[in-house]
């Protein structure tokens, strides 16, 4: 169920003064995906989120390409790169945190 903007504020305010909320903002569906997938959320929690993937347009897009990054980080072995590539990956990935230097 969709509920415009200004009714969800309102309700999420009424429900806050009773000590209840019921939806979750995108960002703290967002943040409760990784305990979502490996199942370490309570029933409510879990039921919580569930209700917000059912209802937002973007949630549920985010969580499908955390569930297949999983899936697919999870297929990986160092055996099954090759060399070349892992030359070429570890050269990329070395220094990271740093930020690119500026062409002059």
């Amino acid at each position: 169920m969709h509920i415009d903007r200004p009714l969800r504020g309102a309700l999420m305010k009424a429900f806050g003064l009773v000590g209840l909320n019921p939806w979750l903002t995108c960002r703290e569906c967002v943040e409760s995906v990784t305990d979502f997938l490996e199942g370490g959320l309570s029933p409510p929690d879990r039921a919580r989120v569930l209700a917000h993937l059912k209802g937002c347009p973007d949630c549920p897009r985010y969580f499908r390409q955390i569930e297949l990054t999983i899936r697919l980080a999870g297929s990986i072995t160092a055996g099954s790169v090759p060399p070349g590539a892992r030359a070429v990956l570890l050269d990329a990935f070395r220094d990271w945190h740093r930020a690119p230097e500026e062409e002059t």
